[in-house]
């Protein structure tokens, strides 16, 4: 195969290589951010538990995946994003403390 065939044959996939790799370790990283979430969550729970936790786990790590993405890809709709998710994190957090 010559060089210029190559070159073809790679825009003709149409798919970024780059972009397949931050996906998988974005997801990866979303994972660890849910699990360290859940955790303290879960550790503050009391009886009547609100379910405000479980909204501010999900865009807790829905927000880290996103501002690992807007790092990686330097997309602005990763970032805007990242920044709405970790707002509703913020706003969830504190209607669970205020048990809600």
């Amino acid at each position: 195969m010559k060089k210029n065939e190559i070159l073809e044959k790679a825009r003709a996939e149409k798919t970024d290589e780059m972009e397949k790799i931050v996906r998988d370790r974005s997801a990866v990283w979303m994972a660890l951010a849910m699990v360290i979430a859940a955790g303290f969550f879960v550790c503050m729970r009391g009886k009547d538990a609100p379910i405000m936790d479980l909204a501010a786990t999900v865009c807790f790590s829905t927000a880290v995946c996103c501002f690992y993405r807007f790092v990686r890809l330097k997309s602005v709709y990763y970032l805007i994003m990242g920044i709405v998710l970790a707002a509703m994190t913020v706003f969830a957090t504190i209607r669970f403390f205020q048990g809600h």
